[in-house]
């Protein structure tokens, strides 16, 4: 391991332990990150990357903007989480001017390994549950309650099944490349079996059809058409048996009242859009207002991928970073047509369809680890920035 780390370059250095920074608790990554940066900040290193990448000045438009939206509403929680965001943006670009396609490989590998030590650790929990419930035998047992329900290092159990869809992701990604042994095969295939183990032991409903239609995505993108009509259809079979078999969902018992909550969530924030539609109130506004609203839901956030960022960052914010996402678009694009790495450009879609379809009942995606390791996988196209740049 450490000749390993030897090995590395400087750049390589930090990111791998970012990286494992990601396999921490939240406030430990976050701490970890939070030194990290402010190092690059002095090397230079983060003006560097905020000078070559482009587009990226908006992220730096879209700081500020939200750092007096968050002042202007007296948004205190908002005004802190800008800085996290910011943070997050940073490190994304630190990757995408450092990322090679050998170093994109050694990085996936880790996270594969280090997703089954949290899926180890999250058993363990698992187990320590049924024991607070005087159960000293294994059974499988889906409780409601929060609590009870696992979440290994992670900040709750959905945050985790995001992370386990990611994982998966990678997994799969790794999987189709067909660039290893056997016996690394075979150590893929049950790192997979144990984070879709774990995955229904979260009790996250949502993360289900979000993975499979990942998965059959990166099928597509990558020319397996024969798999992607199986996927395709085995996902469909899966939807049809599990609508006139609702029992075997996990945690159904509860899905109505979660739905009224999740609705009368979305009323709130859509009451409170109404009313600031422009700006917004800067990040966390649901935490910020949910009190002014008679019989509203106490929770951080919307809970919608599509609301809460309205809701959150108003017209005039998203417009403000989109321009980021944009030029990032393109050069996705651009990857795509030159057929360096059709399996990446899966992966990174199917991330982003994961994150859209899980996002459809919950907001997974903005928090630290889901964010940035998101965030860092969405911009690895730029692992192959000589052969996109030499396109233009």
């Amino acid at each position: 391991m450490f000749t390993f780390f030897k090995q590395l370059t400087r750049e390589e250095k930090l990111m791998t332990i970012m990286i494992i920074a990601l396999f921490l608790p939240m406030i430990p990554c976050a701490l970890v990150w939070l030194i990290l940066t402010l190092y690059l900040l002095k090397t230079g290193d983060i003006k560097s990357a905020y000078q070559h990448i482009k587009g990226s000045r908006f992220i730096l438009f879209f700081t500020i903007l939200q750092l007096l939206v968050s002042l202007f509403y007296q948004n205190w929680i908002g005004f802190g989480f800008t800085f996290l965001l910011v943070m997050f943006f940073t490190i994304s670009l630190f990757f995408r001017e450092h990322l090679t396609p050998r170093f994109f490989e050694t990085m996936t590998t880790l996270i594969i390994y280090l997703s089954a030590v949290v899926g180890i650790i999250g058993f363990i929990q698992y187990m320590y549950i049924l024991h607070t419930f005087n159960i000293d035998h294994f059974e499988i047992i889906i409780f409601n309650t929060p609590p009870n329900r696992v979440h290994s290092v992670y900040f709750n159990s959905n945050y985790y099944a995001m992370m386990i869809n990611f994982f998966v992701g990678i997994t799969f990604y790794k999987i189709l490349n067909k660039s290893y042994s056997i016996k690394r095969l075979v150590s893929y295939i049950l790192i997979t079996l144990l984070n879709l183990f774990i995955l229904y032991l979260t009790g996250c409903r949502t993360a289900w059809p979000a993975l499979m239609a990942g998965l059959v995505i990166m099928l597509l993108y990558s020319h397996h058409k024969k798999l992607f009509a199986l996927l395709a259809s085995l996902s469909g079979v899966a939807v049809v048996f599990l609508a006139t078999h609702p029992r075997y969902i996990p945690r159904m018992s509860n899905f109505k009242h979660y739905l009224g909550v999740r609705l009368n969530i979305w009323r709130v924030a859509l009451l409170n859009i109404k009313t600031h539609p422009l700006f917004g109130e800067g990040p966390m506004t649901y935490w910020h207002i949910y009190k002014n609203y008679p019989h509203a839901h106490p929770t951080q956030h919307a809970h919608n991928v599509f609301i809460d960022p309205v809701l959150s960052f108003g017209i005039v914010g998203i417009a403000t970073i989109a321009p980021y996402f944009v030029a990032s678009t393109k050069r996705l694009h651009k990857l795509h047509k030159l057929g360096c790495n059709d399996n990446l450009v899966g992966l990174i879609v199917g991330f982003i369809l994961m994150t859209l379809i899980h996002g459809c009942l919950d907001y997974t995606i903005f928090f630290v680890q889901t964010s940035v390791l998101f965030l860092i996988i969405i911009g690895s196209f730029d692992a192959y920035k000589k052969e996109i740049d030499s396109a233009d």
